[in-house]
């Protein structure tokens, strides 16, 4: 039998220590939540617009970086190879005003609505490798989202 004086230590030891366990518990939750709504890739800076010439001169600055690049669409292609859902590749060729150009490749997980040819703004994360099954592209965009551009009339 507990007495009232080991009944009010007992009493106090879990309203006070549990309570506060509880309360420093939730604050840590609380942090932690907050602390990885930072992390979020959409909350993060919107993506910015990136020649692909400067992807391919300095790929180390642009590693895991949310980018968009303006091109036009070469060899649009539809890879299965039975490892990863389909998926399709195309390659992004910017041309400078000089006539030098440069192209990149970019990953979309869904087939994209345009075809080879049209001028596109791609945007989503640069890798300079990434992995997709048994293939390795090297200084590629997992697109998230494009717009096509119309050509301007001639």
């Amino acid at each position: 039998m507990l007495t009232e004086n080991r009944r009010d230590v007992l009493a106090w030891f879990l309203g006070h220590f549990w309570g506060r366990c509880a309360g420093a518990l939730a604050g840590l939750l609380l942090l932690g939540f907050l602390l990885g709504l930072c992390k979020l890739p959409g909350l993060r800076r919107s993506n910015v617009q990136v020649s692909v010439m400067d992807l391919n001169r300095s790929p180390a600055k642009y590693e895991a970086a949310s980018v968009c690049v303006r091109g036009e669409v070469l060899d649009l292609r539809v890879e299965d190879n039975k490892l990863v859902t389909p998926y399709s590749v195309f390659s992004l060729q910017e041309t400078a005003p000089d006539g030098s150009y440069d192209f990149i490749n970019v990953i979309s997980l869904r087939l994209p609505a345009f075809g080879k040819g049209a001028r596109v703004k791609a945007c989503g994360y640069f890798n300079t490798v990434k992995q997709v099954g048994k293939d390795t592209y090297y200084n590629s965009i997992l697109m998230n989202r494009f717009e096509e551009e119309t050509r301007p009339a001639r």
